[in-house]
C-alpha cells in the first residue's frame, strides 16, 4: 500500500510538471526581466514616429511610439534598440478609425531590410497585441506605409513596446 501511494505521488508530480511546462510554453512566465521602450536612447525614428509618455496622444497608453502629428502617403517606422539580451518582444498596435483601410505592421531584425520577424494587420480603430521571440535580436525596426487608399492617420500607436525575457515560469 505504501508503494502504491508513493507512486500515486510521483505520477500526479510528473503530470503536475508537464501542466506546468505547457503554461510556461504558451507564455505563462510568472516572473519577466523587461526593457520598455520609453526613451530616445533606446528608439531611433525612421520617418513620422517618436517615442513619447504623453497620454492624451498615446490612446491610454503608459509610453510609446506614435506620429507626432497627422500624416498621409508617409511611412511611419522605427528602430527599438535593447541594451541586453532579452528573448521576446511585445507591444499594442493602434490605428484610428479615420484610417480608411487596414495596415500592415513589419517587424525586422536590425533594420528595415533585414529578417521578417513578424507582420500584423491592423484595421481602423483596431488594437492588436504583438508578442513574439525576437532571434536573439537587439534591434527590431517597426514599419508601415500610409497609401493613397488609408487618407490621413491622425494617430499611430505602438504602445507599451517592450523587450523581454521570462525569469521563472
Amino acid at each position: 500500500m505504501k508503494k502504491l501511494l508513493q507512486t500515486v505521488v510521483m505520477l500526479a508530480c510528473c503530470l503536475l510538471m508537464g501542466a506546468v511546462s505547457a503554461v510556461a510554453e504558451e507564455g505563462g512566465c510568472t516572473k519577466t526581466r523587461t526593457l520598455p521602450i520609453k526613451s530616445g536612447k533606446l528608439y531611433q525614428d525612421y520617418y513620422g514616429s517618436a517615442v513619447t509618455s504623453d497620454k492624451t496622444i498615446l490612446h491610454g497608453y503608459r509610453w510609446g511610439v506614435t506620429n507626432p502629428k497627422p500624416q498621409s502617403m508617409a511611412y511611419f517606422g522605427g528602430t527599438m534598440k535593447a541594451t541586453g539580451s532579452f528573448a521576446k518582444f511585445r507591444a499594442k498596435i493602434y490605428i484610428d478609425d479615420g484610417v480608411k483601410a487596414p495596415m500592415e505592421f513589419s517587424f525586422k531584425n536590425n533594420d528595415r531590410n533585414g529578417e521578417l520577424l513578424k507582420s500584423v494587420t491592423v484595421a481602423p480603430g483596431e488594437t492588436v497585441d504583438v508578442d513574439f521571440e525576437t532571434g536573439g535580436s537587439k534591434k527590431i525596426f517597426v514599419q508601415s506605409e500610409l497609401r493613397i487608399n488609408h487618407d490621413t492617420a491622425r494617430r499611430i500607436v505602438i504602445g507599451e513596446p517592450e523587450f523581454y525575457s521570462c525569469i521563472t515560469k
